[in-house]
């Protein structure tokens, strides 16, 4: 019975660690340039000062950017 119980950890256990290895990371940012006034979709946050984040921060896909990108008002042309 011990026996199964241990096993049946070291699966459990196994399966949570490889179902993390494979989520993403990545964040995507709405950025505004403000010389162009136009907005993109980018993966790493802006570090100048022609760049900045706009909208709601950060977003989990590049999808949900997007479609935030569409409500944002200063994007919106």
């Amino acid at each position: 019975m011990k026996a199964l119980l241990i096993s049946t950890g070291l699966i459990v256990f196994a399966a949570i660690s490889a179902t993390a290895d494979t989520r993403s990371t990545t964040q995507y940012f709405v950025v505004l340039d403000t010389k162009t006034k136009t907005c993109t979709v980018v993966d790493k946050k802006p570090k100048t000062i022609i760049a900045r984040v706009v909208g709601d921060g950060t977003y989990r896909t590049e999808a949900e950017a997007e479609n935030g990108m569409k409500i944002i008002k200063v994007c919106i042309k």
